[in-house]
């Protein structure tokens, strides 16, 4: 389900979003240079043989309920308020030989994570130009990696945790910062000139128990 907020016409060269996060989604709608974006958590752990104990891997989203961008500016980077993100992993009974549980972050296209709606226009936003910042601490940084998940360069391994017979069940709860960076060239693309647009995609959050 996704409920999306009534929002009044904004200024002109101005841009107006709402970001509302809950049971794991989030939708965030721009009004003139926007996009929406759907978090969802999920959970990939196999191949796991019939006869094996599966791994027990789960996401949940705590906080982050309520983020807005009042006025989203090219030239620039743009922050989104209300965060961060507050993400628990948790982890319980994983097979022996697990050495690690990693949280990613991806999109499904790298050219075109938020596509435009608009017929006369043909401008995508790649995710390179979408950012993440990881527990408050250092630079914003791309999701331009190939994960496990997706075989193009759209994601980025969030955090990951070591496993060994101490911690075979567990869990750790993580802060996640998400900008906009309009400030230069992202896959090529110069972003300072972006069209005026309602961008439009999906931002994926999954967790995996290795090897």
């Amino acid at each position: 389900m996704i409920r999306m907020s009534k929002m009044e016409p904004p200024e002109i060269g101005a841009a107006r979003c709402c970001v509302s996060w809950y049971a794991g989604l989030c939708v965030v709608m721009f009004v003139l240079l926007a996009f929406s974006c759907q978090v969802q958590g999920q959970i990939k752990v196999g191949p796991i043989p019939m006869a094996a104990t599966p791994d027990s891997v789960t996401v949940s989203i705590n906080s982050g309920a309520s983020q807005s961008i009042l006025s989203l500016v090219a030239g620039t980077t743009n922050n989104f308020a209300g965060g961060p993100l507050n993400i628990t992993t948790s982890w319980a009974s994983l097979k022996p030989g697990r050495t690690a549980v990693a949280l990613y972050g991806y999109f499904t296209n790298a050219n075109a994570a938020l596509a435009h709606t608009s017929a006369g226009n043909t401008v995508d936003i790649p995710s390179a130009a979408v950012k993440v910042r990881i527990n408050g601490v250092g630079v914003f940084n791309p999701f331009s990696s190939v994960v496990p998940f997706t075989g193009t360069a759209s994601g980025r391994l969030l955090v990951t945790q070591s496993i060994s017979g101490t911690n075979k069940s567990g869990n750790r709860t993580d802060t996640f910062d998400l900008q906009i960076d309009l400030s230069g060239v992202a896959n090529g693309q110069d972003m300072r000139i972006l069209p005026p647009d309602t961008y439009q995609g999906t931002l994926h959050i999954q967790a995996q128990a290795t090897p």
